[in-house]
């Protein structure tokens, strides 16, 4: 092997886990940020504040464009679909979280 075979082979490797590490790191904070979001919707309630419409628009917004993303990327109908119930219903209850915080 060459020298310029082998830099180009060592820098296609290293593009390669750095896309690996981002999905890793994308997959975290898919999961991380609808668990924290259930956690503070749980210590709303438990302290009677029910204004929790916020934090369920914000779950549903990052689901639906990770799930919209998905399925234009992969071409999956199922993805696409579940990707716009999760984005109507980020709308509505983002509506509503204006109308609750309305004085």
């Amino acid at each position: 092997m060459k020298k310029e075979e082998i830099l180009k082979k060592a820098r296609q490797d290293e593009d390669e886990m750095e896309l690996s590490i981002l999905a890793q790191s994308l997959g975290i904070s898919t999961i991380t940020i609808p668990v924290l979001c259930i956690i503070f919707i749980v210590v709303r309630m438990i302290n009677s504040e029910y204004i929790v419409s916020d934090l369920v628009a914000i779950t549903l917004a990052q689901l639906s464009m990770s799930q919209l993303y998905q399925a234009i990327k992969m071409k999956k109908v199922i993805l696409f679909i579940t990707g716009i119930i999760t984005l109507i219903l980020m709308i509505i209850f983002t509506i509503g979280f204006i109308n609750e915080v309305r004085i």
